[in-house]
C-alpha cells in the first residue's frame, strides 16, 4: 500500500513538472541547481500535415520537412525553424511573432495576414511567397531571397529590410519601395 502511495506521489510529481513546462535537473556534481526549458521538439519529415490551430509555442522546428504542410491559425511565437523546409506551407493568419526562419526554405508559402513582427528571416528563401496583409515589422530580412513573393500588402515593411533581401524583377512590393537584384 505504502509503495503504492508512493508512485502515486512520483507520477503526480514528473506530471505536475510536465504541465508547468519547466524540470529542475540537480546536478550531482555541482553546487546548484540547472533549470532546462521543456519546449515541444517537431522534427524529421511530415510532408502535407495538418498542424493548423495548433499551440506551437516555443517549438523546435529546425532542420525538419514541413513542404505543405497547413499551419494556417496556429500559434507559433519563438518557434524554432531555422534550417527547415516549408515549400507550399500556409501560415495563413498564423502568430510567428519572434520565430526564427534562418536558413530556412520557403518557396511558395502562404504568410496571408500572418504576424511575423519580429521574427528572423536571415538567409531564408521566400521565392514566391505570399505576404498578403502580414505584419512584417522589424522581420529580419538580411540575406533573404524575396525573389517573385507578393508583398504589395504586407505591414510594416521598411526600404531598410529590403536593402537587406534580394529579389527579381517578378518580386511585388508596395508603392515606393524597391529591393536589389540576387545573385
Amino acid at each position: 500500500m505504502l509503495t503504492q502511495f508512493r508512485l502515486a506521489l512520483i507520477v503526480a510529481a514528473m506530471l505536475a513538472t510536465v504541465w508547468t513546462g519547466q524540470a529542475l535537473a540537480f546536478w550531482p556534481f555541482g553546487g546548484g541547481v540547472t533549470r532546462i526549458a521543456i519546449a515541444p521538439a517537431y522534427g524529421g519529415v511530415c510532408e502535407d500535415c495538418d498542424l493548423s490551430g495548433r499551440l506551437l509555442v516555443g517549438a523546435k522546428m529546425t532542420n525538419s520537412v514541413f513542404n505543405r504542410s497547413d499551419f494556417s491559425g496556429a500559434v507559433m511565437t519563438r518557434v524554432d525553424g531555422s534550417g527547415s523546409e516549408f515549400e507550399g506551407a500556409d501560415f495563413t493568419e498564423t502568430d510567428l511573432r519572434r520565430a526564427s526562419f534562418a536558413d530556412a526554405s520557403c518557396p511558395r508559402a502562404r504568410f496571408e495576414r500572418a504576424m511575423l513582427a519580429d521574427a528572423d528571416g536571415s538567409g531564408a528563401n521566400f521565392s514566391r511567397a505570399s505576404f498578403a496583409g502580414a505584419d512584417v515589422s522589424n522581420m529580419n530580412l538580411e540575406g533573404a531571397d524575396i525573389s517573385g513573393a507578393d508583398l504589395r500588402g504586407a505591414r510594416g515593411l521598411t526600404q531598410a529590410q529590403l536593402d537587406e533581401a534580394c529579389g527579381d524583377a517578378r518580386t511585388r512590393l508596395p508603392r515606393g519601395l524597391r529591393v536589389g537584384q540576387c545573385r
